[in-house]
């Protein structure tokens, strides 16, 4: 008799949905939602209306993900990367090829607590990996 052992494959990574009380892409206010955080993607409905657009769907895939801050005391996550956003209705807001430290150059989210966020970083590698913390210096914008 003889026994081999094979290693199973790891299960794939749950994604986390939170709900993030103001959502910014860049200096746009797409206002609350349920941002859908995958491996991959995130993703989210917009609650109010876009003029011309009505409701739309806005994502960020990962692997755009250059830089992210959070600020520990605001519960603020500003991801710097490149967000699928309607450029013509929003390129007065939104440019993600701003100069860095630009306020519109960023998708920021504001989550209800930390535990929520840590979720997400825990659900998402690549977020985890480009993000750095900071203790009030976003201050909430």
């Amino acid at each position: 008799l003889r026994l081999v052992c094979v290693a199973a494959p790891p299960p794939p990574r749950q994604g986390s949905r939170q709900w993030c009380t103001e959502i910014k892409v860049g200096t746009w206010q797409s206002g609350e939602a349920t941002v859908h955080f995958e491996e991959d993607v995130f993703s989210w409905t917009t609650k109010r209306e876009v003029p011309g657009l009505g409701h739309i769907t806005l994502k960020m895939k990962t692997s755009s993900i250059t830089s992210a801050i959070f600020d520990k005391r605001s519960n603020v996550l500003k991801v710097r990367g490149v967000v699928d956003v309607p450029m013509d209705m929003l390129d007065d807001y939104y440019d993600p090829f701003s100069y860095p430290g630009s306020p519109t150059g960023y998708l920021s989210l504001t989550f209800t607590n930390i535990n929520n966020f840590l979720e997400v970083i825990r659900a998402v590698p690549r977020l985890k990996a480009k993000t750095s913390f900071e203790s009030g210096a976003l201050g909430g914008s």
